[in-house]
């Protein structure tokens, strides 16, 4: 679960468009989702991400969207996320916190993933 709020988180930073702003209230309302179709999955070995896609028709057609862009993100970014902020504990956006303060530190190609993903583009 955590992995996926942190992809959701990413997207969320690299915005700062009054449509952007709105986009948040979705990703606030998609974690809620998530929650509800997976919220008592136990994490780790792909369970929360195998729970995801056989609910992901459960989830909003918004909610999808997020989650189909976050997967783009992680797929584009993982390893440099898992690198740079390694020593981050999750919650209260300390990992949201080191993306943007190591923001310049990802890749072009990383960035452009998190950039579009932003803005609602695949």
């Amino acid at each position: 679960m955590r992995k996926n709020i942190f992809v959701i988180a990413a997207i969320v930073l690299v915005s700062a468009t009054s449509a952007m702003a709105q986009q948040r209230g979705v990703v606030r309302d998609c974690a809620a989702d998530v929650r509800a179709a997976c919220g008592g999955v136990q994490p780790g070995d792909g369970r929360i991400r195998a729970c995801l896609n056989s609910h992901l028709k459960d989830l909003t057609p918004p909610c999808q969207a997020i989650l189909v862009r976050a997967a783009r993100v992680g797929k584009a970014c993982r390893g440099e996320l898992k690198t740079i902020c390694a020593d981050v504990k999750p919650g209260d956006r300390r990992i949201e916190a080191c993306i943007q303060s190591h923001l310049t530190d990802f890749s072009a190609p990383c960035k452009d993933v998190m950039v579009r993903a932003a803005a609602g583009r695949s």
